[in-house]
């Protein structure tokens, strides 16, 4: 345990900002021989805040499946019991730590976490699903509708594949451990600290830091929240003492939420589009209005993800640890008894400062790197490019598989691939930014002030006509087919900045 200590010490001393530029990790023979020779000398402060010295049975994590149960229905609530603790185990490394609020909606923190760890698992599963109903549709198996100006387009995989990929991604996790993998191992403390027994739970509390030290990563889920809870600022202030920012990774909770919505609004806008080509007739007539409708309900929510994205920015530049609230006031002292020793042992101030000094240099280093690091973490847009292609997926991979039904009505098999192939070239490209720009337009908005927020929506207005009137026009000379679609995008977009 003093091994493992010293080296944590190496690492915090000889980081870029604390030692001119050099490497962390890059050190000497003497500078090694003094952090082991130090050791000794903050082991009664820090050592019991970082290591499990004596104490290994504490070290313990809980299989990701087993948080994800029943809709995360662990996360219903903070209070604990022999049974919740049951379900961790005792482990020689933790794959992630989770911190988190308990007052943050169970679902909010289900989602978020399903969305984090189980999207690429619901990618690749999703995709044989989709293949099969693409060819079930060639073959002439599943339902069609007539398409006024073309062949009959199947429908199942617009209407199903979605959905699915949205099932598969929320209980993705069950169904594997069916099959007895139950994913990586997580800190989650009411289930890895027990919640009966006093003794246990004093201790596992005052490890908290040491959950960290033994875990590969830190995950947030992050609320607006997060900055004002004294515990999660706790483990927040154990993280940035011992390891590298890099190692942390922060997913908003309604940033899940929100993509679920644009997602179900896509496949809603779709089946939408099949009705009215099955009952009315003429779908380019209808997709307009289904579009700005189930577009602008998704704005909504974006607008909404991107107000508390610049929210953010504000309260950690303005972090203050004494404002920060806890459930048991009785807990601050040695809360901050505990930040100060962190902030001691990583040389934010010297030894021999006072307990104020320490937190106001937490306090610095909260506002001195968290900003910056949250902007890394969210990024320029709102999703990743592997989360735009699931938009684009939605809309034009689903309806390139249903168009696969044509081959059973005699269309030319080469005329079907050319088709294909566009959808295909159009989801890599068009609707990737279409998408970039439905995600991240709405945030422009909120950054105008004054008469500029005026004339950017009068602008707006007018540049929603514009493709509108077009577009209308274009549906009379019987060009719908080649050029509608497009412009219905660039309606759809300028309509949710407004």
């Amino acid at each position: 345990a003093q091994a493992i200590l010293a080296q944590a010490v190496i690492l915090i001393r000889l980081r870029p900002s604390a030692v001119g530029g050099r490497r962390p990790g890059h050190c000497d023979e003497g500078v090694a021989m003094e952090a082991t020779r130090s050791i000794d000398g903050i082991s009664s402060d820090v050592t019991d805040l970082v290591t499990f010295e004596g104490c290994t049975e504490l070290r313990r994590a809980v299989p990701l499946a087993r948080i994800l149960r029943s809709r995360g229905r662990v996360f219903a609530d903070s209070s604990g019991s022999a049974a919740t603790y049951s379900l961790s185990e005792p482990v020689l490394r933790i794959g992630v730590f989770l911190s988190h609020n308990w007052v943050v909606s169970r679902m909010l923190k289900f989602i978020a976490l399903s969305y984090h760890f189980s999207f690429g698992l619901a990618s690749i599963l999703v995709l044989p699903f989709a293949l099969l109903l693409g060819v079930a549709t060639a073959l002439g198996l599943l339902p069609v509708v007539d398409d006024p100006v073309g062949y009959p387009v199947g429908i199942s995989c617009r209407m199903v594949c979605p959905l699915c990929f949205l099932v598969l991604m929320l209980f993705g996790r069950n169904i594997l451990a069916w099959f007895g993998y139950e994913g990586p191992s997580v800190f989650l403390d009411k289930v890895c600290i027990h919640q009966e027994d006093m003794a246990l739970k004093e201790q596992g509390i005052k490890k908290l830091g040491a959950f960290l030290a033994a875990s590969d990563s830190m995950l947030v889920l992050y609320s607006d929240i997060y900055f004002v809870k004294l515990w999660t600022v706790y483990e927040l202030a154990s993280f940035l003492s011992q390891r590298e920012i890099s190692e942390m990774t922060v997913v908003p909770v309604r940033h899940a939420l929100v993509f679920c919505v644009v997602l179900i609004c896509l496949t809603i806008t779709q089946v939408l589009q099949i009705l009215a080509n099955r009952f009315l007739g003429n779908t380019e007539l209808a997709l307009p209005v289904v579009a700005l409708i189930m577009g602008n309900a998704a704005t909504f929510i974006v607008r909404r993800w991107h107000r508390e994205r610049a929210a953010i920015d504000v309260r950690l530049t303005n972090f203050q640890l004494h404002d920060c609230s806890c459930f048991c006031e009785s807990d601050r002292p040695a809360v901050y008894s505990n930040i100060a020793k962190l902030m001691r042992s990583c040389g934010a101030v010297s030894s021999s400062a006072v307990q104020e000094q320490a937190l106001d240099a937490f306090n610095d280093l909260v506002r001195r790197t968290m900003p910056q690091a949250f902007r890394t973490f969210l990024g320029r847009v709102p999703f990743q490019f592997k989360h735009y292609l699931a938009f684009a997926a939605a809309r034009n991979g689903t309806l390139m598989m249903d168009e696969w039904a044509q081959l059973a009505h005699g269309r030319d098999p080469r005329a079907v691939l050319a088709d294909s192939v566009g959808l295909l070239f159009q989801t890599l490209t068009v609707w990737w930014l279409v998408a970039v720009a439905i995600t991240t337009l709405p945030a422009f908005h909120l950054q105008l002030t004054g008469w500029r927020s005026v004339a950017w929506c009068s602008a707006c207005v007018v540049a929603s006509l514009v493709p509108c009137v077009l577009f209308m026009m274009l549906c009379e000379e019987g060009a719908v087919r080649a050029a509608g679609s497009d412009l219905v995008l660039a309606a759809f977009v300028a309509a949710d900045i407004c």
